[in-house]
């Protein structure tokens, strides 16, 4: 047992909220322990190794522009690679480009012409990169899909670009999420680059972890019970500290908290992914390729080997995300993908299905208004559902958290 009078804060949950919640009291000499029910640290934020490939339990980008992002993280040696700003969108039996006129204007201008919405919606895009045009005034409880309409924007320009873009980020096919999560996206996505570690999207965790005293991480210790200032694992050991944080998603945290109601909302995807011969590679661009037609499984695809070292010499490796297919099995989601990869590449790719991922819980979806409060029973809580859902709100959660308990200390 930590004996009360070395005061450690008792974390329990070691993903981004936890790991950043740790970093803050560590960088103030607070002593803490982190505890974890696994034996890695990350929760969502996972890179797995499978049979010589490294694949991200979804496809997940960090943004260069995130606030918290900036201040935990050592870009440089995360060695990370930037997606074109921009994508391939399929309509009409091939792809059009859309580009980001002012990061690469003669794209933007050759793009003006394709029929992924008219030269007014993309006039209003412009009109929106540089300000003129903006969500702010609009209520919280709007939908991305009815400000889009509110902007102007026809309905070409959002069934063929909007929805298979911004579902790609929400991972909901109706674009009900609120407003305010579109602005934050669209503003981070024009403010700085969408990256990718070499060695995966698993690396940020593993670099927070890495600056924490090994002492304080107490992995595979699956906590049960949670008071005030003290917890017990499932094997009845003990601890207690000067305040307990739960750094879980929301449900394991009701639970803990002994709140009754309603489990938490997701949002989920299936994630595939395919390898093929690296001399095949349709492109060698780090380039979203998004479905405008809707026909397809396929919303989204990135040949994420462009990006990260992610595949076997010689192998390329397709990430495709699919929405709204829970009840299909993944061997027959495959065949399904394989035929539409054919019709989008070409027949003379050979695709081997490498591993699918189905994630039920890949987006908290905890409306702006009912945010849950920071503290029960005297007991602290973070994590992304506490504010709109990101790697980023999460590192906020967990740096507020920590702030407001050194706060308290000083009192």
């Amino acid at each position: 047992m930590f004996m009360a009078d070395s005061e450690p804060v008792l974390i329990v949950g070691a993903g981004m909220a936890g790991l950043a919640c740790g970093r803050t009291l560590q960088d103030a000499g607070v002593p803490f322990v982190l505890f974890d029910s696994e034996e890695e640290v990350g929760g969502r934020v996972r890179t797995d190794e499978v049979d010589g490939y490294r694949l991200d339990r979804g496809f997940q980008v960090l943004l260069t522009a995130y606030p918290e992002a900036r201040k935990f993280l050592d870009y440089g040696a995360l060695d990370l690679k930037a997606c074109y700003p921009g994508s391939r969108v399929w309509f009409g039996d091939r792809f059009h480009r859309v580009a980001d006129p002012f990061r690469h204007p003669i794209d933007g201008i050759m793009s003006l012409a394709n029929p992924i919405g008219s030269l007014l919606d993309k006039v209003r895009v412009g009109m929106m990169r540089t300000g003129l045009r903006s969500t702010k005034s609009m209520p919280d409880d709007l939908s991305t899909l009815d400000a889009l309409s509110k902007l102007g924007f026809g309905p070409v320009m959002i069934d063929r670009f909007w929805k298979p873009f911004m579902r790609g980020v929400f991972l909901e096919n109706e674009l009900s999420t609120t407003v305010r999560k579109f602005e934050e996206t669209f503003r981070l996505f024009a403010q700085g680059d969408t990256v990718l570690p070499r060695l995966g999207i698993g690396e940020l965790p593993k670099q927070l972890a890495g600056k924490l005293p090994q002492e304080s991480l107490a992995l595979g210790t699956e906590i049960t019970k949670v008071k005030a200032r003290e917890i017990e694992s499932v094997d009845g050991k003990r601890w207690e500290g000067r305040a307990v944080v739960l750094a879980t998603e929301m449900d394991p945290a009701n639970r803990l908290l002994g709140i009754e109601g309603k489990p938490g909302q997701w949002n989920a995807v299936d994630c595939l992914y395919f390898s093929l011969p690296e001399d095949k590679l349709p492109t060698s661009e780090p380039i979203l390729h998004l479905d405008g037609t809707g026909e397809g499984p396929v919303n989204n695809l990135t040949f994420v080997s462009t990006l990260c070292d992610c595949g076997p010499s010689g192998r390329a490796l397709a990430s495709t995300s699919v929405i709204g297919r829970q009840e299909t099995e993944h061997e027959e989601l495959a065949q399904e993908l394989l035929g539409q990869l054919r019709n989008w590449f070409g027949k003379g790719i050979e695709w081997e299905f490498v591993k699918g991922y189905r994630i039920r819980q890949a987006v908290p979806t905890t409306p702006v208004a009912t945010v849950p409060a920071p503290v029960v029973n005297g007991i602290h809580r973070c994590g992304d559902y506490c504010g709109l859902p990101s790697i980023d709100a999460a590192m906020r959660s967990g740096r507020e958290t920590a702030e407001r308990i050194i706060g308290e200390s000083k009192e």
